[in-house]
């Protein structure tokens, strides 16, 4: 291990720590509210810290992990930079491979295949080479058979391991979803600012 990697529990801890800092940014319209209750801020205080830090908090749960840089690709590893530092995951124990979608800059749908070792360190798979060394991975430990690495049928698809249309499904259900809980919280903090 190099010395600007992280040792997997340091990987985790950095991880809980931002993640719980983007919760916070999230609950922040929340926590103004009852500070406006309190007549320590202004009413629309709650409406300013949803429409800045709520929506930055949603944005940095969904990047958390995300590859920002490959660092190292081989056989049986991918190093790479994330917002929380550099990550290691272990391809010769997966754990779990999921696809992760969200909507990117030019409102079109980005992917990113987020891997989990047997350490339960996560990274977001963003590069074609880090995309084909994890398909390498899969296809030497056989990840049908029992006991092998749980892989979505999403990620297969966004792999060239499966159907595409496990693909299409996923991103149009996942996108929805989205726009409905940002609507619904945006909705949310409005009415209690109004109230």
């Amino acid at each position: 291990m190099h010395s600007t990697e992280m040792t997997p529990s340091m990987v985790r801890s950095r991880a809980r720590i931002v993640g719980s800092g983007a919760a916070f940014l999230i609950l922040s319209p929340f926590v103004a509210r009852l500070l406006a209750l309190a007549d320590l801020i202004p009413v629309g205080a709650s409406v300013i810290c949803a429409l800045t830090g709520g929506l930055v908090g949603f944005l940095l749960l969904q990047v958390l992990c995300e590859e920002t840089g490959l660092v190292r690709c081989s056989m049986s590893r991918v190093t790479a930079r994330t917002l929380t530092g550099v990550r290691s995951v272990d391809l010769t124990r997966i754990r779990g491979v999921r696809l992760h979608t969200s909507v990117s800059r030019g409102g079109r749908a980005s992917h990113t295949v987020v891997v989990r070792d047997s350490n339960g360190v996560r990274i977001g798979l963003t590069s074609v080479r880090s995309q084909r060394a994890l398909v390498r991975a899969l296809q030497r430990t056989n990840a049908d058979v029992h006991g092998g690495p749980h892989v979505s049928l999403a990620a297969r698809a966004h792999l060239g391991l499966g159907d595409r249309w496990h693909r299409t499904l996923h991103t149009a259900i996942t996108l929805l979803l989205q726009v409905i809980s940002i609507c619904l919280y945006l909705s949310l903090v409005l009415k209690l600012a109004g109230s």
